[in-house]
């Protein structure tokens, strides 16, 4: 008991004699609260309160001359946007900022510019921000797995399913092993799309499994409704019984998740198929 008093004493004394770290300044102290809480609300998928806290973390860091938390902080509102729908508010930030002010992550700037051109079907400007950021974006470059599901998704949305499924392998083969469970889950839908759309509705149906699984183990609701309109699609070209029963489970998933979008869309589809 005296050896274990005498060791805490130590201790104590120990930090005593430390030098003692320097407090942060208030405003930077609430800019970094502001950046740390507007994080904690978007990952809970509170958008609205995420986006009024990056925004007040920005101003925040803008009023002390940090350049980087006032960029960090631009990116992250971009993307709260993004995940609120909010494409043209998207490009009017990111187009708002001073690049010589304000360099900041140009790839990551691009690809978010991607994001919201193609949500905008805006598909030349796409394509001019997608080969800008594949020319900063070389072998080693970590947002490449991100890049090539964009490409992906582009190419898709141009009716090009073959040229959209090699960019979704090579993202799938880029996340192997490095633990990014969402992305992954995104690689395997794409692939499943793609498939569809290339008329190979037998090979789509085990990928759009594997991301339906992931979704569920992630438990993210609008990607899990939208991998049951998946399966739908699937099942209803090859003409499987239980076709119904897929776009009943994205209709019940987006209903209770609040996802009105995503249940027009299976509403619609079993409108169809009856």
């Amino acid at each position: 008991m005296r050896a274990k008093s005498a060791f805490l004493l130590a201790l104590i004394l120990a930090g005593c004699g430390s030098t003692p770290k320097p407090a942060e300044p208030p405003r930077l102290r609430a800019a970094l609260e502001a950046e740390s809480d507007g994080a904690k609300r978007y990952a809970r998928g509170e958008f609205g309160a995420a986006e009024r806290r990056f925004d007040e973390a920005m101003r925040l860091f803008a009023s002390v001359d940090d350049g980087p938390g006032r960029t960090r902080n631009r990116l992250h509102l971009a993307r709260t946007r993004l995940a609120q729908g909010r494409a043209e508010a998207v490009l009017d930030l990111l187009n708002g900022a001073d690049p010589a002010a304000e360099p900041g992550p140009a790839l990551d700037v691009l690809l978010l510019k991607a994001q919201a051109q193609l949500a905008l079907a805006r598909d030349a400007e796409t394509q001019q921000s997608l080969a800008a950021a594949a020319a900063l974006c070389g072998a080693a470059c970590p947002q490449a797995a991100s890049l090539n599901l964009l490409q992906a998704r582009a190419a898709l949305a141009g009716n090009h399913p073959q040229e959209a499924l090699a960019h979704a392998d090579s993202a799938l083969k880029l996340l192997h092993d490095k633990g990014e469970a969402i992305e992954t889950g995104n690689a395997w839908r794409l692939i499943a799309a793609a498939r569809l759309a290339g008329g190979d509705a037998a090979g789509a149906l085990p990928a759009a499994e594997a991301a339906l699984d992931i979704d569920r183990r992630l438990a993210l609701p609008e990607k899990i409704a939208r991998d049951w309109l998946l399966i739908g699609d699937i099942r209803r070209k090859v003409g499987a019984g239980d076709t119904a029963a897929a776009y009943r489970r994205a209709l019940d998933v987006a209903s209770a998740a609040g996802l009105a979008e995503v249940a027009r869309s299976a509403t619609q589809s079993l409108a169809q198929i009856k």
